[in-house]
């Protein structure tokens, strides 16, 4: 994710550039152009951040079900043992 957000610092310093040249129609159009995928991908990093949280959490709880479940195996088997 790191490179990503870089990267959308970079576009929001071309878009700082690209407003100290402002008064030029082109210019104005860019940014805007700029400005809304800056936003967009703002919006993709927050998704996967959230996403990749979630992710972790889900993992962990398979995990401890897991763990319970091998848990509950070997008292399964030392009770066939001991009986």
């Amino acid at each position: 994710m790191s490179e990503l957000e870089k990267a959308l610092d970079r576009l929001g310093d071309a878009v700082a550039r690209l407003v100290d040249t402002k008064g030029n129609a082109q210019a104005e159009s860019r940014i805007a152009e700029l400005t809304a995928e800056r936003d967009r991908l703002k919006t993709e990093v927050a998704e996967l951040r959230a996403s990749r949280e979630d992710d972790a959490r889900l993992r962990a709880e398979a995990a401890s079900a897991v763990r319970d479940a091998l848990r509950d195996l070997r008292g399964l088997v030392a009770a066939g043992e001991n009986g």
